[in-house]
This record gives C-alpha cells, sequence and structure tokens, in this order.
C-alpha cells in the first residue's frame, strides 16, 4: 500500500493498493487511520471492486455503520448504504440526488451520534468529468483564528437538522430532535433527525480542533439571536470552498474516497443531467456520541 500527496492539494493523497474488504489486517487499518489524520481526504484506487458485504466490512474498520434511514434510495438488501445518484429508471428514481449543486454539509450531523468517516465509491461517473466533490479543511478553518476568536466561539451551541425534502423518505420514528445528555434512554446509532452540538469539534484521535458547521443542516447558533447567529454562520461558513483549504475530486470509476467528517466539509459540483453519475456511500459514526465534544480550548 503506497500513499502519495495529491501534487498542488491543500489536503487529500492517493492510496495505491490498499486491501478494500472485511479482511483488512490492523496494520493496513492502522497506516489508512494514519493517512487519514494526516491527510483528511484518502482517494483509494488500485484495487478490486468490493462487493456490497465487502465494502460494509471495509467501512466498519472504522467504526460502527448506522442503517440510513431511508425508506427508499438505499440499497434495498443493505440500508446501511446510500445509493447517490441521478439516474430514473421506469419511472423511479434510483437512490437520492441529481444534477444540481449540492451545498456544504457533513454527513450525520442532525443526528447525535455524527459521523466518523464517510466513504464514497464512484461506479458510474460523467465523461466530462462534472460531479466533483469538494473537500474543505474546517480544522485550518479554527486554527486560523485569533485565541480572542476561538474563546469567543467555544460556549456556543448549534442546532443541526436534515435537510428539507427528505420528509417523505425518512422513517417516521426518527423525526424528532434528540438532546444528548438530557435523558437516561440511550441514543441508538439512527435516533433523531434535528440535533444541538457545540459549534466547536474535537477529534479524539488527534486532538485537533474544528469548526463544526455547514450551509445545508446548520440552522442556527442557538444561543444567539437569530440575526446574530446568521452574521456568524455566514462568516465562518465564507471558508469553505477557499482555494487555499479545499480540494476538488474529480472522479475515475472504481475510486473510493474516505474522508474525516468531523474535521471537513464537504459538496458536489453541478453537472449535465443528460450525463449518468451513481455512487454508493457508507459513513461511520462515533461509538460515544459525546467523544467529538470534549473540546479543550487552545492558545
Amino acid at each position: 500500500m503506497h500513499v502519495t500527496p495529491i501534487p498542488g492539494a491543500a489536503l487529500g493523497a492517493v492510496v495505491d493498493g490498499a486491501q478494500v474488504t472485511g479482511d483488512l489486517d490492523e496494520r493496513q487499518s492502522e497506516q489508512l487511520w494514519a493517512a487519514l489524520d494526516a491527510h483528511l481526504v484518502l482517494v483509494l484506487r488500485g484495487h478490486e471492486t468490493p462487493s456490497h458485504e465487502e465494502f460494509l466490512a471495509f467501512g466498519r474498520r472504522f467504526g460502527h455503520i448506522p442503517k440510513t434511514g431511508l425508506t427508499s434510495g438505499a440499497h434495498p438488501d443493505h440500508n446501511e448504504i446510500l445509493i447517490v445518484s441521478n439516474l430514473v429508471e421506469n419511472g423511479r428514481r434510483i437512490g437520492v440526488g441529481d444534477a444540481e449543486w449540492m451545498d456544504w454539509h457533513t454527513d450525520y450531523s442532525f443526528r447525535p451520534r455524527v459521523s466518523q468517516v464517510g466513504f464514497l465509491e464512484a461506479m458510474e461517473v460523467p465523461a466530462s468529468g462534472g460531479g466533483q466533490t469538494l473537500f474543505t479543511d474546517m480544522y485550518a478553518l479554527y486554527e486560523s483564528l485569533s485565541p480572542e476568536e476561538r474563546r469567543r466561539l467555544h460556549p456556543h451551541r448549534v442546532r443541526h437538522a436534515l435537510r428539507t425534502g427528505y420528509e417523505e423518505t425518512i422513517e417516521e420514528e426518527l423525526q424528532r430532535e434528540v438532546s444528548l445528555g438530557e435523558g437516561t434512554e440511550r441514543i441508538q446509532p439512527e435516533d433523531g433527525t434535528s440535533t444541538i452540538h457545540p459549534l466547536i469539534a474535537r477529534n479524539p484521535r488527534t486532538g485537533r480542533q474544528s469548526v463544526y458547521v455547514s450551509s445545508l443542516n446548520t440552522k442556527r447558533i442557538v444561543d444567539l439571536a437569530p440575526d446574530d447567529s446568521r452574521k456568524l454562520l455566514d462568516e465562518l461558513l465564507s471558508h469553505a470552498g477557499r482555494p487555499g483549504y479545499t480540494y476538488a475530486h474529480t472522479w475515475q470509476p472504481g475510486d473510493i474516497v474516505m474522508w474525516d467528517q468531523l474535521g471537513t466539509v464537504h459538496a458536489k459540483r453541478a453537472f449535465d443531467p443528460a450525463e449518468r453519475r451513481r455512487m454508493r456511500q457508507v459513513v461511520s459514526i462515533f461509538d460515544d456520541p459525546t467523544a467529538p465534544w470534549r473540546a479543550e480550548l487552545t492558545p
């Protein structure tokens, strides 16, 4: 297995020859963790296409893979696998998504147990190279702030909610807000479509801290007045997409991209809707819902 930083990119590395199955040995697993912590986005190439079961088993080496909770859009036999595509066959949508711009987000921020690592595989991609996925480093945003700015942000809490349009496809029992620490009932992996989290997250493996907001799912800083909340969110979200902090991935068939969900946000560029784009995705989450929120104010 070889890890090569992407030339000229703000983040990201290409990994050749990784074993993309559940048989991944401990040594390779640790190598991938170390590469992910160093580069935040890994492009896996030079491997055999995994089956659905192997894809899930590989993802489970990096945390629990929850079910999507979708009644349509997920794989019919493996609800943990999200199908992302712009395809319609026999009048029926295949998966979720379209050819339009997909705004900045990190997966499952609206759940109490947020995502740790994302895995997205290219099954069909536009021949034009359109439909790129963009990744922006949100650790870098935190680290660029002055000590005074960091102190100002640490006390704030933010509401994240599932974007509108999913009401008819998400299981009804999941459509509720879940708050951490307010009850004794154990939080289940698929609980909730709205949750309040601290504004600053901390990677429990590396100690790096990130500004945990996104355009798509962050609704409001709850301890600020609405106008003040919007102003601060707009200021923070202006970081997303800045060239010095962003990597744009042009997909090749068979690519599997895995990325740090706590310290990055990602988005999809629009592409010609006449072109086919079909992906499959799984997401690992933190076992302990409180693990990412043990933030420490650093000078």
